[in-house]
This record gives structure tokens, C-alpha cells and sequence, in this order.
């Protein structure tokens, strides 16, 4: 059996700041830190829900709801979202997919394929912006 150590013996003799993800000395944040928060900014500009974020980096909800929270009070544009339902969002970006779509010669079919929605969505889509016909 080994012997137990003593709590202070598991750690090294270093200061709070070298632990820190926020260098209090220097000022700077953790090039670590940095990159993992601009990645969950980055995914939540892509409309990725905080629940997913948190997967993909493998973090808390709350450390991504903190990072976007920040990034906000700071004025980053990726913190931003026209609208707060992710719904919403979805259509305005399926909106401005059919229409980039059918600029490149796409039937509705093809189209509906792509984007993993029924025919019909997509003719009433084109119908509603004047670019084609429901047939």
C-alpha cells in the first residue's frame, strides 16, 4: 500500500495565476482558452445550439453561454443573431439557399434534396419570391 499523501504535496509550488485560464500578471488570456472560445463563437455564428457546442468542445453549457455572453459586451459580431429563434433563423438561411440554388439552374427536386426538405416547401419558396413556378 502506498503511502497518502498530503493535499498540498499534489500540486506544485506555483502561483494562483499559472493555473489561471487568465494570466493575472501578464493580462492575457491562455492561447488555449482563446482558440476554444473562439471555436464555440465561431459554431454559434453557424447557429449551433449552446447544448451542441458544449458537446463538441467537450465543456459546460454555462462556460458557452459565458463566451457568448462576453462576446457580446464586447461588441463581437459573431455573438449577434438577427432573431433569437433558431427557427427563424433556419428559414431566412433556407430562403437565401434555394435562391443561390436556383440561380445555378436547380430543379426544385434537386434542390429539396440538398437541403433535406420536401418539394414542395422549395416551390413555395420560389413561388413567394417570383423565381419560378409551382409544378
Amino acid at each position: 500500500m502506498r503511502p497518502v499523501k498530503h493535499r498540498s504535496e499534489h500540486r506544485a509550488a506555483l502561483p494562483f495565476h499559472a493555473y489561471s485560464s487568465f494570466n493575472k500578471k501578464g493580462g492575457m488570456v491562455d492561447r488555449r482558452v482563446e482558440r476554444q472560445r473562439n471555436r464555440a463563437l465561431d459554431m454559434y455564428q453557424e447557429l449551433a445550439t449552446y447544448e451542441k457546442i458544449a458537446e463538441c468542445l467537450d465543456i459546460s453549457v454555462t462556460t458557452v453561454v459565458q463566451y457568448v455572453a462576453r462576446a457580446r459586451q464586447k461588441g463581437d459580431v459573431r455573438a449577434n443573431r438577427p432573431f433569437k429563434h433558431r427557427g427563424r433563423l433556419l428559414a431566412l438561411q433556407r430562403r437565401k439557399s434555394i435562391k443561390e440554388m436556383k440561380a445555378l439552374g436547380m430543379s426544385p427536386r434537386e434542390m429539396a434534396k440538398a437541403l433535406n426538405i420536401n418539394v414542395r416547401l422549395v416551390q413555395i419558396r420560389l413561388k413567394e419570391a417570383g423565381n419560378g413556378t409551382a409544378k
